[in-house]
Formats: C-alpha cells, structure tokens, sequence
C-alpha cells in the first residue's frame, strides 16, 4: 500500500488514473440508487396494478358466474310458467267445475271467482268459491272427479252441513287456481356487454 502511495506521488499519470477511478466509484455508489429508486418505485406500482386487475377478474368471474346461474333459473321458472293454461281460459275452468258439479247431481247455488294478478311472477291466481247441495255420496263423487285436475285447481277450505240420516249436504267449497298472464313478464337485466357478446 505505501508502494502505491509513493507510485501515486511520483507518476502523475497513474495519480490521475486513480483519482478518476475513485471518482468514478463515487459516481456510481450516488447514481446508482438515485436511478434504482424511480425503477424500484414503476416496478412496486406495476405489481400493485395487476394484484388490482387480478382482484377485479377474480370479482367479474364470480359475477359472470352469479348471472348464469340467475339465467338458468330464469329459464327453469319459465319453463314451469309455461305448465299453467293461459288466462284466456279461466271461464273454461268455470264452466268445467259447474258442468263436473252438475254431473255428478250436486245443485250447484252459486260462483264467485276473485282473480288477482301476480305480477313478478307473470301468473294470475283466481280464487274461486263455490256453493252445493246434494247427497253426501254426490259431494264424494264430485270431490273424487277434482282429483283428476290436480294440476289445474287445488282445494283450499271446504266446509260441509248436513242433518244426521237426511243423506243431503251444503256445502262450501273454495278452490285455487292459476294462470300464465297475457302480458310477458319482466326479464331479469343482463350485465352490459352482453349485447356485443350476443353479435
């Protein structure tokens, strides 16, 4: 070390060569971090950026997910309003009720319907309340046939008098039916960009 001490003292040029060397480590040991800092920080924000993106895919896959699942169950429970007859034909049902009442020898006093919209499901429930008279074995007969339109009416309250030994009954019948709506009933909203998806 004290041989390049003196080598520096007596040759100016290779005191130049060191002194420019050192200066140059200098330089390097400022500059380095002073340009390593931006690219360390543009590196950090890049990483920060796709962790966001990645976050952002991961909540619209699970979203995507949501409205195909809420579209197949759209498509289920239109499937299911399709198994209702179409409200064109409530008197029909009326009528067949009073036609099957007569059938089977019941004095048919009297209909009342009530029909009631239902709306966010696009069906149409009718109420309907029917007054007999006849033999008990006429009301069984009667009750029996409505078994066979379990899929259109359903008994709700039936309320039956009678004397003990007479044979003969009134009765109070209610039933419930339902119906697909004329009008269509509201679409469940698809994300946006389901249109272009669909071109």
């Amino acid at each position: 070390m004290r041989e390049l001490w003196r080598l520096l003292r007596t040759d100016r040029i290779a005191a130049g060569l060191a002194g420019t060397a050192a200066f140059l480590l200098l330089l390097n040991a400022a500059v380095i971090p002073a340009l390593d800092l931006p690219l360390r920080r543009r590196v950090l924000a890049r990483e920060e950026a796709l962790y966001t993106l990645q976050g952002e895919l991961r909540s619209l896959r699970q979203a995507a997910v949501r409205v195909e699942a809420a579209r197949r169950l759209e498509m289920e429970i239109n499937r299911l309003r399709e198994t209702f007859p179409p409200r064109r034909e409530v008197v029909a049902l009326v009528r067949d009720l009073s036609g099957r009442a007569t059938s089977a020898r019941l004095k048919v006093g009297g209909v009342d319907y009530k029909p009631t919209e239902v709306p966010e499901e696009g069906l149409l429930k009718l109420g309907i309340a029917m007054g007999l008279e006849g033999s008990y074995a006429a009301l069984r007969r009667f009750l029996t046939g409505l078994e066979g339109m379990r899929g259109r009416v359903a008994i709700t309250h039936l309320a039956a008098t009678g004397r003990p030994g007479d044979g003969q009954v009134s009765a109070r019948l209610n039933l419930t039916a339902y119906f697909r709506a004329e009008q269509p009933r509201p679409q469940t909203p698809r994300p946006a960009g389901s249109a272009e998806e669909a071109s």
